[in-house]
């Protein structure tokens, strides 16, 4: 984007550059005390309440256990009624045995370092509008915001954005992948496996068919799209028929509408597999990931900050069309189903780590004074273009016009203009969060 596409004065600049430089020491403290407590998902309970009540403390309008999960919050900041609404997002969950070997501590400083700038923005110049800091806990592998988004949130804000640390490398992008779980379960019916095999049905042997029939399928499947999964239990004893087995899971696909098309073809297999086998199976469909939607007009405008005003090189921050040739990224993550209920980006910013996400390497680098500044820069430019929805009336509208085509070129916006929510399927049994981290 063009030196012109600049929409704050270098007055404007400076205050949200400097309320952030003089919050840098206590962003730091609540980073490192998350870094130090790692809580994985859905137990982020003291995470929660030490973010929650700084927030409170500062005159936040705070909101806990909110959208269907105990460790999530809302918090809310205005002064003067009226305006729009944009929102940061905060994730603070950790990996098992890894801790913060995602930097998930880093996301929580960034969007805290974007509300700190926009408040102290509104408090000097009395700008109508509304801040949201939205706790959102289970990132990996639980899809909490996907569940959050279910429970009504993130309806009828003007932006979300937020930020996640790489290994080596930044990008306005977030290019992801959509992806979903499933936690395959088939009973049988237990008997002699030498006496009286005829009266059993073999929970193992329909699992190990449906695991057959899903290798089969890969050599079938477009570019881009993948099945992994794991038989968890099949049996405990060679002479006696199993009468349970069950397995774990994913598929993964470019888009919604690839995931959706690879779904068709991937669930009939485990109904395929009882009935060969005489037993019944039940699908528990969790941790749904929709692929991320950047909107590409508050991602121009990020990199245009932090190139022309935040003393990033070019080289640092490729345009979008060379992010996409060299940074789409295989994992996923739940910040899609943000972006398709609002316009939105997650920006990613290196941290010089010397190993990818979730490794020791990664996790060293979380808690490094290096990966704080760049978190902290990255804050900066998400609380500019956040600003400029918040008051330039043509930019705001520019990003909501292009979040309205994009939906509608994706089916997801009806002829009212009024946002048509992905449909909740409905999960078989109940919700049970996964331990692994397989997910980023």
């Amino acid at each position: 984007m063009a030196e012109h596409m600049t929409l704050q004065s270098v007055d404007m600049i400076e205050e949200v550059v400097s309320a952030v430089d003089a919050a840098s020491d206590e962003l730091r403290r609540l980073s490192l005390e998350i870094f130090n407590n790692p809580e994985t998902i859905f137990v982020e309970f003291k995470a929660c309440e030490l973010l929650s009540n700084w927030l409170e403390n500062r005159g936040w309008k705070v909101s806990r256990g909110v959208y269907g999960l105990k460790t999530a919050f809302e918090a809310r900041f205005s002064l003067v009624e009226g305006g729009r609404t944009v929102c940061f997002n905060a994730e603070y969950d950790a990996l098992p045995g890894l801790g913060h070997a995602c930097g998930h501590n880093l996301i929580a400083t960034s969007s805290l370092a974007s509300a700190v700038a926009l408040e102290h923005v509104l408090k000097t110049h009395r700008f109508p509008g509304t801040i949201v800091v939205m706790g959102t806990p289970g990132e990996e592998s639980g899809g909490g915001k996907w569940i959050m988004a279910t429970n009504g949130a993130w309806k009828g804000f003007d932006a979300c954005v937020m930020t996640h640390g790489m290994r080596n490398f930044s990008t306005p992008l977030c290019l992801t992948k959509a992806s979903w779980k499933l936690r395959a379960r088939f009973h049988g019916q237990s008997a002699h496996a030498a006496t009286a095999p005829w009266t059993g049905l073999n929970a193992c042997d329909a699992i190990v068919h449906a695991y057959t029939a899903i290798s089969m399928l890969r050599q079938h499947l477009e570019k881009g799209s993948t099945i992994q999964g794991c038989i968890l239990e099949a049996g405990k004893a060679s002479n006696i028929i199993p009468d349970y087995a069950e397995g774990l899971f994913s598929i993964r696909a470019p888009t919604m509408q690839k995931l959706d098309e690879l779904k068709s073809r991937f669930e009939p297999i485990f109904g395929a597999a009882a009935a060969a086998t005489g037993c019944s199976v039940e699908l528990d469909w969790t941790a749904l990931y929709e692929d991320v939607v950047s909107n590409e007009t508050l991602a121009e405008q990020y990199r245009n900050y932090m190139i022309q005003h935040l003393g990033i090189e070019p080289e640092q921050l490729l345009t979008l069309e060379e992010s996409r040739m060299l940074h789409d990224q295989p994992g996923c993550s739940d910040f899609g189903s943000c972006s398709y209920i609002c316009p939105g980006i997650q920006a990613m910013f290196s941290i010089n780590a010397t190993d990818f996400p979730h490794s020791i390497g990664f996790r060293e680098a979380s808690a490094g004074e290096f990966a704080h500044q760049e978190a902290l820069k990255a804050g900066q430019a998400n609380a500019l273009i956040s600003l400029d929805v918040l008051i330039n009336h043509d930019f705001a509208d520019k990003v909501k016009a292009e979040f309205i085509a994009v939906m509608k070129k994706g089916g997801r916006w009806n002829r009212h203009l009024v946002f048509i929510p992905r449909e909740i399927y409905p999960v078989q049994g109940s919700f049970r969060p996964m331990s692994a981290g397989i997910v980023s």
